[in-house]
């Protein structure tokens, strides 16, 4: 602290005394420490932590990193909904997400369709969503994913699979199954 910084009634041993205690540093460099878009690689696990960012080694990137630190407000704001699953599933390029929750499915008419969950029907089946990807994830990122759920979804659901059948690259017979994909669901 400089003499300039006291106010006009300060003594001649304050003045003399914040002379003398004057550090040369540069503040600017800490600037940029709490914007995701700004901070040093190295310290981003820090900030990542500093917003309670859960699973950030979940993100392959730094880019996908620095996405989730960013978004990460706005997730904890709207934790537990689909809202959050879909930006989280966004902020780590896993592909856009359709939820479906509970596997009852009445129709009108008082029948029931049969839409891929095997107990379908249940009453004790309300909690249970499943989460339907338009992109084929390998096995280790399908892990990760469930891993994320657990903190992002809301905490009364159950989650069925994830569930990429509608994926292109499985529509089309580019994708395989060959142990690092899978072509379908994966259970929890």
């Amino acid at each position: 602290m400089s003499a300039h910084l006291l106010p006009p009634n300060r003594t001649p041993l304050e003045a003399a005394l914040a002379d003398a205690c004057e550090l040369a540093l540069d503040p600017s460099p800490i600037r940029g420490l709490a914007d995701s878009a700004r901070c040093p690689a190295a310290l981003l696990p820090w900030l990542a932590w500093s917003r309670s960012v859960e699973n950030l080694d979940a993100a392959a990137t730094e880019e996908q990193q620095r996405a989730l630190i960013a978004s990460s407000v706005a997730v904890h704001r709207r934790k537990g909904t689909p809202a959050a699953v879909r930006q989280v599933f966004r902020d780590l390029d896993l592909g856009e997400v359709r939820i479906s929750e509970g596997n009852h499915r009445w129709l009108a008419d008082g029948s029931m369709t049969a839409d891929g969950f095997p107990t379908a029907g249940d009453p004790m089946g309300w909690p249970e969503y499943r989460v339907q990807i338009d992109k084929v994830l390998s096995l280790e990122q399908a892990a990760a994913a469930r891993k994320i759920l657990n903190d992002v979804a809301p905490a009364r659901s159950v989650l069925w699979g994830l569930d990429f059948t509608g994926a292109t690259l499985i529509a089309n017979g580019y994708a395989s199954a060959n142990g690092a994909y899978t072509a379908g669901v994966i259970r929890t």
